[in-house]
């Protein structure tokens, strides 16, 4: 419990942090999807049951849900989609090298938006599919960030779990 509530936290506190750098670059360069490489580092670095994998993804949905103004369970569907497809998908994903982190950390995130744009326009108030314009630029941003970012959640996985493994898949 302590380990999800440490990533929850770290994943809430990034996007926190990284709202006002938002503010400063310009309008054509999203903020990377910190919700997207926590999901991923749930399903493809840390062992157990799915639920409280797929329960740490829902609740980042939510934060991500309230702070986008999407409808509400835009993003908890969308995310949970993505957790359990790469969790499925885990054993035959290989993920050592930095390269392959950073490819799936693409593809994830441009399934992600394509998700969360798809579910936005089934939803009322309707929205619209030129949304998915933000979509590669953004996918390029959170796989830009997701190597340094898979080793910092590894070491606040370590600081945190005793059980994590020491040579972890993101280390």
């Amino acid at each position: 419990m302590m380990r999800l509530s440490t990533m929850l936290l770290t994943g809430f506190l990034t996007m926190v942090v990284l709202a006002p750098i938002g503010r400063v670059l310009p309008s054509w360069l999203p903020l990377p999807s910190i919700p997207v490489l926590v999901t991923l580092y749930l399903a493809l670095g840390v062992r157990g049951n799915y639920s409280s994998g797929a329960a740490c993804a829902a609740a980042l949905g939510y934060v991500t849900d309230l702070l986008a103004g999407a409808p509400k369970g835009t993003y908890i569907l969308a995310l949970l989609i993505v957790y359990f497809s790469v969790r499925g998908l885990s054993a035959r994903l290989y993920v050592q090298g930095r390269f392959s982190q950073v490819g799936i950390a693409f593809a994830a995130s441009l399934f992600c938006a394509v998700l969360a744009v798809a579910i936005h326009v089934a939803l009322p108030p309707r929205g619209s599919w030129s949304a998915l314009s933000v979509a590669p630029a953004e996918a390029a941003m959170t796989a830009a960030l997701a190597a340094p970012y898979f080793y910092f959640l590894w070491r606040m996985d370590r600081r945190v779990a005793r059980e994590a493994a020491t040579e972890g898949v993101f280390r």
